[in-house]
């Protein structure tokens, strides 16, 4: 017992004369690293939640021919597009789940967090919505002389902008047989045109990329402009959307 005592005095004595290196701050590390891990694991939980979404049981096919990815949105081909979710009963903005209405631009713009470009050969908007999670301001066009309705008899065209961000998709977009994705440049910057049979859109409702409610759009065209994605919905053919596309500023 003795000796035990002594040892301890000893150890206690000792440690009172060696220097200790100071230990790190390892938290930003720490942190840094989950982040990472938190990033890498939503990418891949969107892949998989796409996946399986987009998964039709085809005999002897694979159930995704490619996948596409814009800044701020994907695009993917599919042997055969899947049912799309029934529509819902009411105004335009319900209809296709644009968020809440405004009543100018400039709350729209300011509810985004960002300035939206404006197709100045359509002129103003006829309504205009932003809906959060995934956040997207949204401009409605209504039918007019050159501007004929899309599969909804009471939309000409909409034109939605989104913050292009790399990784973290707002909408995506599923093209089926018949379907047609052709690579553009728009104003500099790089998109498709999606012609052909409807193709699927849906929105990302949230970080972890889990997709909302498919519905079937006609064509598009689809670019990244800036700091933003812009997709515009309209029956209007390849060179008249790409002439709209060149006006927004």
């Amino acid at each position: 017992m003795a000796e035990l005592q002594r040892l301890e005095s000893r150890l206690a004595d000792l440690a009172s004369v060696l220097e200790w290196p100071a230990t790190p701050d390892l938290r930003a590390g720490v942190r840094a690293g989950i982040i990472e891990a938190r990033r890498r694991r939503r990418r891949q939980l969107r892949l998989l939640l796409i996946a399986a979404v987009l998964a039709i049981v085809v005999l002897g096919g694979a159930a995704a021919a490619a996948y596409i990815e814009l800044r701020g949105a994907s695009i993917q081909t599919v042997p055969v597009l899947p049912s799309p979710s029934p529509t819902r009963p009411g105004p335009i903005g319900v209809r296709l789940d644009l968020g809440d209405r405004y009543s100018s631009l400039g709350a729209a713009e300011q509810a985004a967090g960002f300035n939206a470009l404006m197709p100045s050969a359509l002129g103003q908007p006829d309504e205009i919505y932003f809906r959060r999670s995934p956040d997207v301001l949204t401009l409605v066009y209504k039918p007019r002389p050159n501007l004929p309705a899309t599969s909804d008899p009471d939309v000409g065209a909409l034109v939605m902008e989104a913050r292009a961000s790399v990784g973290q998709e707002s909408f995506g977009k599923i093209v089926g047989p018949g379907g047609k994705l052709q690579p553009v440049t728009v104003n500099g910057g790089s998109g498709f045109w999606i012609s052909g049979t409807p193709h699927g859109f849906f929105f990302y409702t949230d970080a972890t990329g889990r997709p909302d409610e498919f519905r079937l759009a006609g064509d598009v065209l689809i670019w990244n402009q800036g700091v933003l994605v812009v997709r515009i919905e309209s029956a209007l053919d390849e060179s008249k959307a790409l002439a709209v596309a060149g006006t927004m500023r």
